[in-house]
């Protein structure tokens, strides 16, 4: 039986906005996005139990961006609910806050996680997996990655590596 025909793509809103960050594409390329720039606010190898099942792998890689108009929130015509190729799902977290998570409703990538506050805000970064961006071993420094709920890892960790129980404060606050 021959593979059907994928449905076309919308544009991007980060092509529309003129985003010049990095491209972030699920396995199948049926979705491609930009990030807001090639500086991330950090990197992050996470140990929880979510991103773990979420990586199917031992921990899962984070590169964190701020919500920037044109990058997330995600432009509504990209969501299944308008035809758009981007399907997701929500759950609570531990901390009271509840998590969006963006996938290709294609091939199932895992593309973006970002959170709301309990007061409905926008938390102050947006998760974007580390297998979704294309090139990036040119800008990112993985090896200094972070590595943040420890408690959970599955896995040896290095005593060279900085880690944290939980997750540290992000951004870090300036010391003076």
């Amino acid at each position: 039986m021959a593979e059907p025909t994928p449905t076309p793509v919308p544009a991007s809103p980060a092509a529309a906005t003129g985003l010049t960050g990095f491209v972030i594409t699920c396995e199948c390329g049926t979705v491609r996005l930009r990030t807001p720039s090639t500086t991330p606010m950090g990197i992050a190898h996470c140990h929880c139990t979510n991103c773990r099942h979420q990586s199917g792998s031992a921990f899962g890689t984070s590169v964190y961006f701020p919500p920037t108009p044109g990058f997330y929130p995600l432009d509504p015509s990209l969501l299944e609910e308008q035809g758009g190729p981007v399907s997701h799902f929500s759950h609570p977290t531990d901390s009271g806050n509840t998590l969006h998570c963006f996938f290709c409703r294609r091939c199932g990538s895992r593309l973006i996680h970002g959170a709301t506050l309990p007061d409905g805000s926008l938390r102050e970064r947006v998760s974007v997996k580390g297998g979704a961006i294309e090139d990036p071993d040119k800008l990112l420094d993985w090896a200094h990655a972070k590595h943040v709920f420890v408690r959970s890892a599955v896995m040896p960790l290095s005593p060279t590596w900085e880690t944290y129980e939980t997750t540290p404060t992000w951004p870090p606050k300036e010391t003076k």
